[in-house]
């Protein structure tokens, strides 16, 4: 009969984990090992421990919003305990390979990530997730994961395939990590005009792939999977903000530096989760030179966790040639049609957000910009102004986009690897980056930053300068397209 350990925190979850008795209605009470009080007087819990799991073949750990950092009552983090109950259950459950451990994901909770667990518990980080979400959904989620488990165990039941000379080489899936990706709806004005503007949110959870690089001393750097597709490239007329390159360069005015619009074929590609952090670039600093020499902190805003910056084009490729000989793998910086591809996300609205956005979703200036005498708005569309910061923001402070990708609109502009054209007359439909016959010292940037108006971070959104120029507004991400070896 198949059997499934249960692990939980009460304070977490108990609520949860009481519910899912549809669990114990399908495959049985006998079936189902939940609760340290099923541990009968006197008896060593760790043997009993591991006789429970020594009769189950699935594990699933109820994480809810608590889980991962429940403190003990003297303020230290239970988890960091090593008598801790739902530590000692997930360390033996993970030592055991023959053990399925499923994270089972409550009330909308996200999975932690490895930094965040006892290193004897890092590889939970790395299992696919499953859901139980509130009401309405929960017995939508909780009917998919019987499914799941039934399908399981029909595969354990079935008889072995008789051994072959060559087994077959398996490549193993992918990690995944989880993420709320935030779409902004609709905006309420206040009555007659007046009052704040109400901004309408949905909220969805998804998963996406990702691949993990170590960069040595505990730095890591995560590579998120974006699949191949075609997009339409560029901005449709009329698209608010396309305008403002002409208000900056008399040469400009008139020109459609967004267009003209264009299908585009992007193969699939691996594309960093955030901007390169500055402890990533501290990391890559310090290894030997492939041209030129690197300043070791170069960023204005100090903060390991937050954007580099103050890094010109060549200094991004000079990290990406010192990552490729370190790894073995190919970095560079994206083409301009995968950026674009990339912030998209399926979307074809001003922002990957919708139709407008906020500074509640992103890092831009939310308030109204004099220059030269005209009036840049805080505001787009139908949206609010907001808040202006006035530096950079840890990476990933706000909503990822549907790929997984975070900070995509502002914080920093971002390095492309294309050299600067005024439109996309004769640009490449394949996503590679276009390059002049002649050397160019005009780069390409993408994203906006901190400083800049939300017109200046729409997706379609395009920049330029010189290479080697330095700001505390220009970072960039880096994209990996070579085989991944595991």
């Amino acid at each position: 009969m198949p059997k499934i350990f249960m692990s939980y925190r009460r304070s977490d979850s108990e609520d949860v984990a009481g519910r899912i008795d549809r669990l114990v209605a399908h495959f049985g009470n006998d079936a189902i090992f939940k609760d340290v009080d099923d541990i009968p007087f006197g008896v060593d819990f760790r043997d009993y421990l591991n006789e429970s799991l020594d009769q189950c073949q699935v594990v699933l750990a109820v994480i809810g919003n608590t889980w991962l950092n429940a403190g003990d009552g003297q303020g230290k983090r239970r988890l960091d305990n090593p008598a801790d109950w739902a530590r000692l259950e997930l360390e033996e459950a993970l030592k055991r390979k023959t053990m399925l451990v499923v994270p089972l994901l409550v009330s909308r909770a996200s999975l932690p990530r490895a930094d965040d667990l006892p290193q004897s518990m890092a590889n939970l980080a790395y299992r696919n997730s499953a859901q139980a979400r509130p009401d309405p959904d929960f017995h939508k989620d909780m009917s998919r994961l019987i499914g799941q488990l039934e399908q399981y165990f029909g595969r354990l039941s079935q008889p072995a395939a008789p051994p072959t000379t060559t087994p077959p080489v398996v490549k193993p899936a992918n990690p995944t990590f989880s993420f709320e990706i935030v779409t902004i709806t609709g905006v309420e004005k206040g009555l007659l005009g007046l009052g704040a503007a109400k901004v309408i949110t949905s909220r969805r959870q998804a998963q996406a792939e990702y691949l993990r690089e170590n960069l040595g001393n505990g730095t890591t750097l995560d590579l998120v999977t974006i699949s191949g597709g075609t997009f339409t490239m560029g901005s449709p007329a009329g698209e608010e903000g396309r305008d403002w390159y002409g208000n900056l360069n008399d040469a400009l005015k008139g020109v459609n530096v967004e267009g003209p619009q264009h299908q585009v074929k992007i193969p699939p590609f691996l594309m960093g989760k955030y901007p390169v952090t500055q402890a990533q670039w501290k990391a890559v600093a310090a290894l030997p030179k492939s041209e030129r020499d690197l300043e070791a902190d170069p960023a204005n805003f100090k903060g390991d966790n937050r954007p580099v910056e103050q890094v010109s084009w060549d200094d991004a490729i000079e990290f990406c040639q010192r990552l490729s000989k370190h790894t073995g793998r190919k970095y560079r910086l994206p083409s301009e049609a995968e950026w674009e591809y990339a912030c998209r996300a399926g979307t074809t609205t001003p922002f990957h957000f919708g139709s407008t956005i906020t500074t509640d979703v992103a890092n831009y200036r939310g308030t109204d910009w004099e220059y030269e005498g005209k009036t840049y708005s805080g505001s787009y569309g139908q949206g609010p102004k907001g808040e202006y910061r006035q530096q950079t923001t840890d990476v990933g402070s706000f909503s990822a986009n549907a790929f997984g990708l975070y900070d995509m609109h502002g914080n920093v502009w971002e390095w492309c690897l294309d050299h600067w054209h005024n439109t996309y007359d004769g640009a490449p439909t394949d996503g590679s980056a276009w390059l002049s016959s002649g050397e160019s010292k005009l780069r390409l940037l993408r994203g906006g930053s901190w400083f800049n108006h939300p017109g200046h971070c729409r997706s379609a959104g395009r920049n330029w300068l010189a290479r080697d120029y330095q700001h505390d507004l220009i970072g960039f991400r880096l994209v990996c397209a070579s085989s991944w070896a595991f």
